[in-house]
């Protein structure tokens, strides 16, 4: 492999030299700066008394007015270029450009657009390198000209060894069509959002580079007013109701005008018989006609007799290889450099910043363009690059070079992602994370991180989690914080370890799993050697499992005791959150002893509980945390709900709700319904619609098990006789984790009435 060009390096040295010492311009101090810029002044002023010495008065007249006016115009220049190039293009992702003379695909073409308006979806599939995604794409702009009626989805994942999940798929389509992705936990949960948002539009709606059918498989089977095409190499077949459109090898006449188009119509006649034997060893792949066509228009001085001759004496698996090898042959430094690198990551695309960053330079752009015009690279995803797939994994992985190239990725990375993270919930900040969200999840899933990389592979996964719970999307939480303590532990980082696995907990707890929970809370604990060494956020995790495994209510008022004592001065937020679990304990025990027949003393808890949560309330009010204040909100709901207030149980419900939604919390909004519904049931006169209405709108959103979760399903199991069975499943089922292990007595008494029914 060949280095990077010396005046390429002295260049970068130099600007990062330049960078390196602005930053220390603090460390003069006041004084130090004056000195400086005082001697820097004086030589200036000799310096222009023995330049303009000899000149004219008018001369200098001229130059005191010109000079200025050109230095301002220079340095906006310089600053405009600077910012354009920096700037990334966060547009929502466009559909691609129509392809100009298509060679050899009418029929194809055709079959696609009666098949799209007589049955709404099409599937194009073909193998690799026969222009499925070219044929869908032309067929789309035929079927809508105008831009605004277009609708593109690329579905190939940075991934290069695992497709996209069904799941994940149907987000990326959700937010194509501008829906929010976080508000479906199942892929068939889209399915009506698609119809909602397509039907009786004329849109048209691309999914690409779709690998499977069971990614799409969710998609409704006709969306009218509208047509849904879906383009890939499917590796499983889909139902017999879909009847792809295949797409072969091209004709050989039609191979000989796509390879002609590129080197000339000159030089394909003068040797018909050489260029036949080009297109058969292309075996009619519109790819490989492209690439030999590229490499020979790069070199006019080969005959193509001579390229006939060399392929002749390689085996049949080779001959495609040989022209990709001239062409690696034939790079500039750099250029070799950024494909071999790129051909040995674990991620199968990155955008021309991070390109840049791998090579170490300021930017990339002309290596890029180098590779992608001998078909080495393509552009995709607009200012994205993927090596092609001939090449992958025949880089330079384990090699020193690669590893520093790797941790100055990571770095880059870090430095995006956490920059981004701090402006979420801006648009530009939601359109980056959208685009390079599963790159971030490749990154922290490498399978042997890079020495010293722990810290920026730490800010990765904390940006990662601020959007993934602003998305809603909790199974990537789950899988950023395993694998950030999978990378901690590799590297020996305890501490990053122990948040990660803290975090893991967390998200388990929210999804009504503490037997899980409590595993990670335990590999987090023992990273720290004794409980006075615990974070304030080990103790509140301890409280929460200790109050969803039982009613140990001692033990739980000790653990937040402890975390008030490790909250650091001034943190309103944490004695906002102790605050509401103190409240939140008040109100467990309160429920036991009115199960026990002791109601006087369980009103007199509530009443505590409400005042503590009034003071919760106010902090997090002052923290400025919605969701702090809408948790507050939903237990002073329940508080004045058991205190016999209905009205303003309602109103604090009412309000949390809001505050859920405003905080993209519907988890939380969810368990409100639920809490409604359950109010509404206590009234003799509330109707049973509007009540499973509520539980309707509920129970997609709330996590796969836990208390409300079962309890929506006991009240519909009670409302919905016929599919009462079904129900009572779903709601055992969610209360499933507590089995075998201690669980306080509200778990008991909703199995109680679960299996009563």
């Amino acid at each position: 492999m060949t280095d990077i060009s010396r005046r390429e390096r002295l260049s970068y040295r130099l600007s990062r030299l330049y960078r390196r010492a602005a930053a220390h311009w603090a460390e003069l101090g006041v004084g130090g700066v004056l000195t400086v810029g005082g001697t820097v002044l004086l030589l200036q002023e000799e310096l222009i008394k023995q330049l303009i010495g000899g000149f004219p008065t008018w001369l200098l007249v001229v130059l005191v007015v010109l000079v200025p006016v050109a230095a301002a115009l220079i340095t906006y220049a310089i600053r405009r270029r600077r910012e354009l190039a920096d700037r990334p293009v966060l547009a929502p992702m466009p559909f691609p450009d129509r392809i100009d003379g298509l060679v050899g695909r009418d029929a194809e073409l055709q079959r696609i657009k009666d098949e799209a308006l007589e049955r709404g979806v099409v599937v194009v599939h073909g193998p690799i390198g026969m222009g499925t995604s070219t044929v869908a794409v032309q067929a789309m702009w035929d079927l809508a000209g105008e831009a605004r009626k277009q609708r593109y989805a690329d579905l190939r994942g940075p991934d290069r060894d695992r497709p996209e999940t069904p799941l994940s798929v149907a987000q990326r389509v959700l937010r194509t069509l501008n829906r929010p992705p976080g508000a479906i936990q199942e892929p068939h949960d889209a399915t009506a959002q698609v119809i909602e948002a397509l039907t009786g539009t004329g849109h048209v709606l691309l999914l690409d580079n779709v690998s499977a059918w069971s990614q799409v498989e969710w998609l409704p089977t006709r969306v009218p007013g509208a047509h849904i095409v879906v383009a890939g190499t499917l590796t499983d077949a889909p139902p017999q109701h879909v009847e792809p459109i295949q797409l072969g090898p091209l004709a050989p006449d039609a191979g000989r005008a796509l390879l002609a188009r590129h080197i000339g119509d000159d030089r394909a006649a003068r040797d018909p018989k050489a260029l036949e034997l080009l297109v058969d060893v292309c075996l009619g792949s519109p790819l490989e006609l492209v690439r030999v066509g590229r490499w020979l228009a790069g070199n006019p001085g080969v005959p193509l007799q001579s390229l006939v001759d060399d392929l002749r004496s390689l085996p049949v698996s080779d001959t495609l290889d040989f022209v990709l090898t001239l062409g690696v042959r034939q790079l500039r430094p750099m250029a070799k450099q950024l494909f071999v690198l790129l051909a040995g990551l674990p991620i199968a695309e990155v955008d021309h910043q991070a390109a840049a960053a791998l090579l170490g330079v300021p930017s990339a752009a002309d290596a890029i363009a180098e590779l992608a015009e001998l078909g080495l690279v393509e552009n995709v995803r607009m200012t994205r690059v993927r090596v092609s797939g001939a090449f992958r994994g025949g880089g330079a992985e384990g090699t020193p070079r690669e590893v520093a190239a790797w941790r100055r990725l990571v770095e880059h990375f870090a430095g995006q992602a956490a920059s981004y993270a701090d402006r979420l919930p801006a648009e530009e900040a939601r359109a980056w994370f959208a685009m390079e969200d599963r790159v971030l999840l490749q990154v922290l899933a490498r399978h042997d991180p890079a020495p010293r990389t722990g810290r920026a592979l730490a800010r990765i996964a904390d940006a990662l989690e601020t959007w993934f719970r602003l998305e809603q999307r909790h199974e990537d939480r789950l899988r950023a914080a395993a694998e950030l303590a999978r990378a901690a532990k590799a590297l020996g980082d305890e501490q990053v370890q122990a948040t990660a696995e803290l975090r893991q907990c967390a998200v388990l707890l929210t999804w009504g799993d503490p037997r899980k929970a409590r595993r990670h809370f335990n590999r987090a604990a023992a990273l720290h050697v004794r409980v006075e060494s615990w974070p304030a956020g080990l103790h509140l995790a301890h409280a929460a499992l200790l109050l969803a495994g039982g009613d140990e209510f001692t033990a739980v008022e000790s653990a937040l005791v402890r975390y008030g004592q490790a909250l650091a001065g001034g943190d309103v937020l944490g004695q906002a959150l102790r605050l509401a679990n103190v409240a939140a304990l008040l109100m467990r025990r309160a429920q036991t002893l009115d199960h026990d027949g002791r109601g006087p003393e369980a009103r007199t808890l509530h009443a505590h509980a409400r005042v503590v949560l009034f003071q919760a309330l106010d902090l997090a009010r002052r923290a400025g945390d919605l969701g702090a204040e809408a948790h507050a909100r939903e237990l002073l709901a329940l508080a004045h709900h058991y205190l016999g207030q209905s009205h303003d149980a309602g109103l604090h419900l009412g309000e949390a709700e809001r505050l859920y939604a405003g905080a993209a919390d519907e988890i939380g909004r969810a368990r409100c319904l639920v809490h409604r519904a359950g109010i509404m049931l206590e009234d003799p006169a509330h109707e049973p619609a509007a009540v499973v209405a509520l539980l309707e709108e509920a129970e997609p959103r709330l996590p796969p098990a836990g208390v409300s979760t079962a309890l929506a399903h006991l009240h519909l199991a009670r409302l919905r006789r016929e599919r009462a069975a079904e129900h009572q499943e779903a709601g055992l089922a969610a209360l499933s984790p507590w089995d075998g292990i201690a669980e306080p007595k509200q778990v008991s008494e909703l199995r109680v009435r679960l299996l009563a029914l």
